[in-house]
């Protein structure tokens, strides 16, 4: 598909992902730059500012740190929903610090002796300590399942692939207005068997190719 076609489907996919609680483009790759030994320098400039997003939205109190809850919010958003919460803990752990103020709790007679170091509640995620363990995440995801999944809100009804009635509907949405002679072409580009719309793997290609 052309320039249109593509800016089209990152438009769409960004504001029509199900289940997201902000839009957020996901067809840039993920590792731009894997030379860089850090994930925050691999990951694209698109990935970053929706990590950057995320973070303020879930920042309730503005205090620009997360507790653990917000945390896990915000990683939900950026589509990392079916993490463990032992991992979860885990990754919060590794960058997380103490809130402002906190001691240990007093000893008392009779009872265990409290903990020295505190534990997940007591914990706060700096912006940098978030972008850090986003970015490892974002770095590590394989592209082709985010792509597929907005494969299936173009192709509806789920015929395996998407026509020209299927890009009429979503420019619709977009609010614009593109020739059907437009919309034919875009599909015939990629449509290499002549079977009358893109397939899965050709709608791979369209992103992952380029």
């Amino acid at each position: 598909m052309n320039n249109y076609a593509s800016n089209s489907m990152n438009e769409y996919g960004a504001t029509a992902r199900p289940g997201s609680a902000r839009p957020g483009s996901r067809f840039a790759p993920p590792v731009r730059n894997p030379e860089h030994a850090e994930p925050w320098e691999q990951i694209s400039d698109e990935h970053r500012n929706e990590i950057n997003d995320c973070f303020h939205l879930f920042d309730m109190n503005k205090d620009d740190q997360l507790d653990f809850s917000e945390f896990r919010y915000a990683l939900q958003a950026l589509g990392f929903s079916n993490l463990s919460r032992p991992d979860l803990i885990a990754a919060f752990k590794s960058a997380a610090r103490p809130r402002p103020g906190w001691t240990p709790l007093p000893a008392l007679p009779n009872q265990p002796p409290p903990s020295t170091s505190p534990g997940v509640v007591d914990l706060r995620l700096s912006r940098e300590g978030f972008q850090a363990v986003a970015a490892r995440y974002v770095a590590a995801r394989d592209p082709r399942e985010e792509l597929l999944k907005t494969f299936a809100l173009f192709d509806r009804g789920g015929k395996g692939i998407i026509t020209v009635d299927d890009l009429r509907g979503v420019v619709k949405e977009l609010g614009e207005d593109v020739p059907d002679n437009e919309l034919h072409s875009m599909v015939e580009q990629f449509d290499v068997e002549g079977k009358g719309g893109v397939s899965r793997e050709e709608f791979l290609g369209i992103f992952l190719d380029r």
